[in-house]
């Protein structure tokens, strides 16, 4: 009888904890989702984003997502935007995690995504957002309904989701 106490008592303590380790745990996207999304407050939506690189989910729409943020800060000629990344890419793309004390792989990640985001803000209200180049230039996003977000490319304005799987632009044929 006294070992079933303790036992009971035991998985309670462990159903207890799991259950608060569970719920304070943040919503996390992952690449298997596909796209790059979120949930809650938009501003922590890409900490947990990637990888991609040359060797790592290397052609997608997501690839043109990072060439637009390089193109925005000057590290890529608007041209460079192909959605493959190749070695112009790699290239600036260290250069880029350099200039912002991070570890220069040439690996777009969650750490060098999460200094990007940095970058974002809110544009014309929720759901709506740019990231503020370091010169005059500004790439505009959204995010919708069911947490994927979208970017727009051109002056067409063409909007796709940003999938880890496919690359869909027309600047990407």
């Amino acid at each position: 009888m006294h070992r079933l106490i303790k036992a009971a008592a035991l998985a309670m303590a462990v159903a207890t904890f799991g259950t608060v380790v569970t719920a304070a745990a943040p919503a996390s996207a992952s690449v298997s989702q596909g796209y790059v999304a979120g949930s809650g407050t938009w501003t922590d939506d890409w900490n947990d984003e990637g990888p991609i690189s040359a060797s790592t989910r290397s052609y997608s729409n997501v690839v043109a997502m990072w060439q637009m943020i390089l193109w925005a800060d000057g590290y890529l000629a608007y041209s460079d935007v192909d959605c493959q990344f190749g070695p112009v890419t790699t290239a600036a793309t260290k250069k880029w995690q350099t200039a912002r004390g991070l570890v220069a792989d040439g690996v777009v990640g969650p750490k060098t995504l999460a200094k990007a985001a940095t970058r974002l803000a809110v544009y014309e209200g929720e759901g709506w957002y740019y990231y503020d180049g370091a010169g005059s230039e500004i790439v505009h996003f959204g995010r919708l309904a069911d947490g994927r977000w979208d970017m727009s490319i051109g002056i067409n304005l063409e909007w796709q989701p940003l999938s880890y799987a496919a690359a869909t632009f027309d600047r990407c044929s």
